[in-house]
């Protein structure tokens, strides 16, 4: 069961200022040796340390591939792929990635066919939402999810020690207390 924290935009710039949304309020964040110890409690017949150094195994080449200029499509779960933030300039031939480029991410985007294990509207049917009691102002949450990707992107969800990245909340759907803009 999937906990909703409501939170209320404070963005006094915002057209959504004073609105509440929901947030996914994470109860954990399981490290890589713990989701191999789940997959292993599931009947596999694979062993916990053989699964925990395939998932290891993946990660490096997912990441190898993804720095090879290579998409990592998972069937059923999503497709992983680099994204960059640059700054612009008005001439072509002054623009340069060592100068213009700031960010490089790895960003993932659900898969949306019928089969997909994690499109929305599957999503949506399978995960039982629960709305928590209390509200929480986002001032009083350190400002949570300031920095956070719509559809939770890059999110931990980790409530419990946090994770650096301001945001410990899981992901949602809103972008620094705004809406998010809708996906094409």
């Amino acid at each position: 069961m999937a906990n909703i924290r409501l939170y209320q935009n404070k963005n006094k710039k915002s057209k959504a200022y004073g609105k509440y949304y929901g947030r996914v309020k994470a109860t954990k964040t399981l490290n890589t040796t713990q989701l191999a110890n789940h997959i292993a409690e599931h009947g596999s017949i694979i062993t916990e340390d053989v699964l925990l150094s395939t998932i290891n195994k993946m990660t490096k080449c997912i990441k190898e591939l993804l720095k090879d200029g290579k998409n990592v499509k998972l069937d059923g779960l999503g497709t992983f792929y680099l994204s960059v933030t640059s700054t612009g300039d008005s001439d072509a031939k002054a623009w340069t990635a060592a100068e213009n480029i700031k960010h490089v991410q790895i960003k993932f985007r659900p898969d949306g066919s019928d089969a997909s294990i994690v499109s929305n509207a599957r999503m949506l049917m399978d995960t039982e939402l629960t709305l928590e009691d209390s509200y929480v102002n986002p001032a009083d949450a350190g400002q949570a999810n300031s920095t956070g990707q719509a559809g939770g992107s890059g999110d931990t969800g980790d409530d419990t020690g946090g994770d650096g990245d301001g945001d410990s909340d899981g992901g949602d759907n809103t972008e620094g207390g705004q809406p998010a803009p809708e996906r094409p």
